[in-house]
């Protein structure tokens, strides 16, 4: 089967820091892989499809270097949630890089 993506993801343990538009609620979830598209994270809540999020991903060096370099910022789109129960696997794509 031909790979649907236009960008490749990678492998990306990461932290994901979630917060709800427009409520700005935040949540916590874990990064699993990434590509210039979007992201794969895991998490408690099954978001809906279409619902928009703003995350920061945080990787173990920004912990060490944060003085030297920002954490990726983006806006979402959710597309899918796979599994039936938590922790969910939250398929998004990114409407907006800041940055």
């Amino acid at each position: 089967m031909p790979e649907r993506r236009e960008f490749t993801r990678v492998p990306a343990e990461t932290y994901v820091k979630i917060h709800s538009v427009p409520e700005g609620e935040m949540k916590e979830g874990t990064g699993k892989n990434i590509g210039g598209g979007g992201i794969l994270f895991a998490s408690e809540t099954a978001y809906q499809p279409g619902t928009l999020l703003d995350i920061e991903v945080l990787t173990a060096a920004h912990q060490a270097f944060a003085h030297v370099f920002e954490p990726l910022r983006a806006r979402i789109r959710v597309i899918r949630v796979e599994k039936d129960h938590p922790p969910y696997d939250v398929a998004a794509e990114f409407v907006q890089v800041d940055g």
